[in-house]
């Protein structure tokens, strides 16, 4: 396990050297040992790698609501629908909420520009983040929407 921190924290911390892309979108959001959470997310998304079938970057989500202060430090993986303004996609990293948890988590993106002229995203994940020491194990799920990102 600190092998792959490790690796996971020094990628990061290369891609924190290149450019990246910032936004903050309202969420609203579950865990299952909080309930209903609400706040503000500030994201981080940066390019790392990009094969044929999708766009795998780290991302950086820092969020503040009922909860406290969350976070995710996670590599993330998006492929666009072909011929469809919808995205999904999978990230695997770590989180904080009241301690260190492993993260996995499924994404799902609705680009809603075509429709309103701006670049608005609507996106919704669904994780689980298993809790070392006296950090809780849980399933987390967020709704978001703000500025978006490219598939």
């Amino acid at each position: 396990m600190k092998r792959a921190l490790t690796i996971l924290i020094s990628i990061l911390l290369m891609a924190a050297m290149a450019k990246g892309t910032y936004s903050i979108s309202s969420m609203i959001g579950y865990s299952d040992v909080r309930g209903i959470i609400g706040g503000v997310e500030a994201s981080w998304d940066c390019q790392l790698y990009q094969p044929d079938f999708a766009r795998i970057r780290p991302t950086i989500d820092l969020e503040y609501g009922k909860g406290g202060i969350q976070g995710a430090a996670l590599i993330k993986t998006v492929n666009q629908i072909p011929d469809t303004p919808m995205g999904a996609g999978i990230g695997l990293g770590v989180r904080y909420n009241s301690g260190i948890q492993a993260y996995a988590r499924v994404d799902g993106m609705l680009k809603l520009d075509k429709i309103v002229g701006y670049p608005i995203l609507l996106g919704v994940d669904v994780g689980y983040a298993y809790g070392f020491g006296t950090a809780p194990s849980e399933v987390v799920a967020h709704f978001k929407t703000g500025y978006c990102f490219k598939f």
